[in-house]
């Protein structure tokens, strides 16, 4: 879980732990980037926020789906609006959120239905 607000990686690593997942925190995309090389087997999510210094959560997704296809990504943002076209068909999560709202999201992404 990446986000660059110590306060919103808290509260979502709690809701996430709380609803039985494990969860990594990173502070910038270069610090995920870095846990997702280190772990194996390689988690099943990658849920960041979109805006933050440096690197955009945009970009740490389309890195991270470079490297790693099968990753599946959940974005969160106050400003999901303003990225309407680049996350055309991505699970995309609204903040602020709560519990409910997060574990049907992390579902949805985790769980994505196929095309039709």
């Amino acid at each position: 879980m990446v986000d660059d607000e110590p306060v919103v990686r808290e509260s979502v690593r709690r809701m996430l732990e709380y609803a039985g997942h494990q969860v990594w925190e990173a502070s910038t995309a270069a610090e995920a980037l870095q846990i997702l090389e280190s772990r194996h087997p390689l988690p099943d999510l990658l849920l960041t926020d979109i805006v933050m210094p440096g690197k955009t959560g945009i970009a740490l997704a389309a890195e991270a789906h470079h490297r790693w296809p099968g990753l599946h990504v959940l974005f969160m943002s106050g400003f999901t609006r303003n990225y309407a076209d680049e996350l055309s068909g991505a699970v995309c999560l609204s903040k602020p959120f709560g519990p409910a709202e997060l574990v049907v999201a992390v579902q949805s992404a985790l769980d994505p239905k196929p095309a039709e």
